[in-house]
């Protein structure tokens, strides 16, 4: 036995533009108001939305499941305070790049990217790796900087400290 199948295939072309409109649709609800002095037209508002990608990126670790699911907090006063030390973590690493790159943008320089690259647009996680190493030792009222080189020795891993005056 065979079977067969005769299709034919007709654009509605009021469906397509109704479904052209949907996708070109983005819903955003707001406080901003329309009318006054405060007030900001709807591509205005879009606009300034669409650009805080980079805060919406920072924020994705947040959301991610793996993150999520390995919290084990079920009073609500604690979820909140993590909630709170989270945002206020994120606050001072964004300060942290924000810092960086003006300093990059009025001295009119580049810092040391990644595989010994140079860069104008630095990371804080970029700048948080060249302190890997770094320890400060306090004794009494002295401090001193040492930094930490790894060195292999007889296939065994070994630190020397290097230390430095940092009083």
């Amino acid at each position: 036995m065979l079977y067969g199948l005769s299709v034919t295939v007709v654009k509605d072309d009021q469906a397509v533009s109704e479904l052209r409109e949907e996708a070109g649709c983005f819903v955003m609800i707001t406080n901003v108001p329309q009318k006054g002095e405060d007030s900001y037209d709807s591509k205005a508002i879009l606009k300034a939305y669409k650009d805080q990608y980079g805060i919406e990126q920072n924020f994705g670790f947040l959301k991610d499941p793996v993150i999520v699911n390995s919290i084990f907090l079920k009073k609500p006063e604690r979820i909140e305070v993590l909630g709170l030390v989270l945002l206020l973590s994120l606050l001072v690493w964004r300060l942290i790049e924000r810092e960086m790159r003006q300093y990059i943008e009025i001295e009119k320089r580049d810092l040391p990217g990644w595989k010994k690259r140079r860069t104008t647009r630095p990371t804080t996680f970029m700048l948080t790796t060249k302190f890997q190493g770094v320890m400060i030792i306090k004794v009494g009222n002295i401090r001193k900087l040492n930094k930490m080189d790894y060195m292999l020795k007889k296939g065994c891993g070994m630190w020397v400290s290097t230390p430095y005056n940092a009083q």
